[in-house]
């Protein structure tokens, strides 16, 4: 390699457990110990670690700003400890050292031997790729294969933990044999609950108000209950003696979901869990709380409000449903009716039935035709006047606050970082419970990747100088296939481009803001001698990105 040598390496762990219990440094010192043995240094800026990421996902944060780096030749060097950490894939393996090869990035993986360029090193690497793809298929095959036959021999150890209600008592405390004891304390509360809903007939926010007045903890010491841990508890079979495994299996995550409250845009797990089928789950025996006469009779209540509830939601009704958050505290703006004709937007935070009948936020109340008409007029003026983004680009372009929002949430990003490194030190020390450490970590990171997530889009947004003119073409295009038929759109169009173009409607105290995403030409072509931050325009349009821009 000619020239100056800019080194960077990458690190990935898949679990949680593993990013807890900070695996993922033994990879970075060896890292480290090979970046000094080749005589160089790396910046802490060019450490990128995907902490609890899967690799058989491609959309993963530090890797995105990674080939970003690359992209722009930010970095010509990168260690990876093995194949498999960079991908579990093979043909997101093949994309990716494709496009490191393209950009003249050279590759060093620590457990193989020096790479060259020849036909043998690639098929190497190949062979590496898909046996490093046919382990992790194998490894998730065994072991669904393993805890469905643990399962059917009526081993609650499939389960790894138990329910509230009951104790888990380990194997090794059981004489080789897993089992659920009834806890005498929580499983009167369980009790408790089926009568309040099945005898008393109370809702489930009544019953999260009784359990609050009488001062019952929920299984992570909480005072305040959920609605979602009610139904968990008044639905599950477990309860009246029959424990039932697989009730649910992971599909991908549907696209076009906005993150919720406090969530990143780029959600950390990209599949889902489902219901399955009755038919599918396996059921094990175990000690009864509940007679299965109230049992039913509580899920035959909880089936006939699901069927009502069904019959009352079949689809948006309004036009702004899913679009609209509140700018103070966050929460979703959602539609609410005032007799048959007049309806509102206003923020859940104003839910008294929320937060034990305490308004968390005083946000106003905005009128539903009212901002719907505005947004419709707004989107209408985008369309016809695309010129309107190639002046949003340059203004922001030489915008002086992005470099201090940028330092502030970089600021921020760090201390939420060192706050939880010291959650964690304190955990092992053993001056913390589990359940204590457990709830304070996943509030500080779910910030941490709102943060991470803030300061990439403050980035990537600051340098789209060169994607105006494509996302002009592409509105231009829109334009024409709409045609004459937006100054006269009916109801369905006009969700159709509220959809397809507005990324969210901010309602704050003195302003709405409309956030639009405008996905740029994903085929343009990159600088000339790999200069300025082109930021991967066709890796965005592949994973669903765009660029976004307000108006006030």
């Amino acid at each position: 390699m000619n020239g100056i040598i800019r080194p960077a390496f990458y690190a990935r762990v898949s679990s949680q457990k593993q990013a807890d219990e900070k695996t993922i440094q033994s990879q970075c010192d060896r890292l480290r110990k090979r970046v000094q043995e080749d005589r160089l240094t790396v910046s802490k800026e060019h450490e990128f670690l995907d902490d609890g990421y899967s690799g058989s996902e491609l959309l993963r944060p530090a890797l995105e700003m990674l080939r970003d780096k690359v992209a722009a030749g930010l970095v010509n060097r990168l260690y990876i400890y093995s194949v498999d950490r960079l991908a579990r894939k093979m043909t997101h393996q093949l994309l990716l050292m494709e496009e490191l090869k393209k950009y003249e990035c050279e590759v060093i993986f620590l457990d193989q031997p020096e790479r060259g360029d020849s036909p043998e090193c690639t098929l190497f690497l190949n062979m590496q790729g898909v046996i490093a793809e046919y382990e992790r298929e194998k490894i998730l095959e065994r072991t669904r294969r393993g805890r469905k036959y643990s399962a059917s021999k009526g081993n609650v150890s499939v389960f790894s933990g138990a329910p509230y209600g009951y104790r888990y008592m380990k194997k090794a405390d059981g004489g080789g044999q897993a089992s659920w004891l009834i806890d005498g304390i929580t499983s009167e509360h369980v009790k408790l609950i089926f009568d309040l809903v099945g005898n008393q007939g109370y809702s489930l926010s009544e019953v999260c108000r009784e359990l609050g007045r009488r001062n019952i903890p929920t299984s992570t010491a909480k005072t305040e209950w959920n609605t979602s841990t009610i139904h968990g508890i008044v639905t599950n079979s477990a309860y009246c003696g029959e424990a039932r495994f697989g009730k649910t299996r992971l599909v991908n995550r549907m696209p076009g979901r906005r993150a919720s409250r406090g969530r990143p845009e780029v959600p950390r797990y990209f599949k889902v869990p489902v219901p399955t089928e009755s038919s599918e789950q396996t059921i094990i025996n175990v000690p009864v709380i509940i007679d299965r006469e109230l049992f039913e009779r509580v899920n035959q209540q909880m089936s006939d409000n699901k069927k009502r509830k069904r019959e009352h939601c079949l689809g948006a009704k309004y036009l702004l449903s899913g679009k609209v958050l509140c700018g103070i505290c966050g929460s979703a703006y959602c539609a609410s009716r005032d007799g048959k004709t007049r309806y509102y937007y206003r923020c859940i935070g104003n839910d008294k039935r929320r937060a034990k009948n305490l308004v968390v936020c005083k946000n106003k109340v905005v009128t539903g035709l009212e901002l719907e008409s505005l947004v419709w007029e707004q989107l209408c003026k985008l369309l016809n006047e695309p010129n309107r983004i190639k002046e949003e680009y340059k203004r922001r372009e030489n915008d002086p606050q992005y470099e201090q929002k940028k330092q502030l949430k970089q600021n921020e990003l760090k201390s939420t970082q060192l706050r939880l490194d010291r959650l964690i030190d304190v955990y092992e020390e053993g001056a913390l419970e589990r359940s204590e450490f457990t709830t304070r970590t996943a509030s500080l990171r779910a910030k941490k990747d709102q943060l991470t997530s803030e300061l990439k889009d403050l980035q990537r947004l600051q340098h789209a100088d060169q994607d105006y003119e494509a996302a002009g073409n592409t509105l231009d295009s829109l334009v024409e296939q709409v045609g004459s038929n937006l100054a006269a759109a009916d109801w369905e169009l006009k969700r159709t481009l509220v959809k397809l173009l507005v990324k969210q409607i901010e309602v704050h105290v003195d302003e709405i803001r409309i956030v639009y995403k405008v996905a740029p030409n994903p085929f343009l072509l990159p600088p000339a001698n790999r200069g300025g931050l082109r930021h991967c325009s066709s890796r965005q349009a592949r994973a669903g990105q765009s660029d976004n821009f307000s108006i006030h």
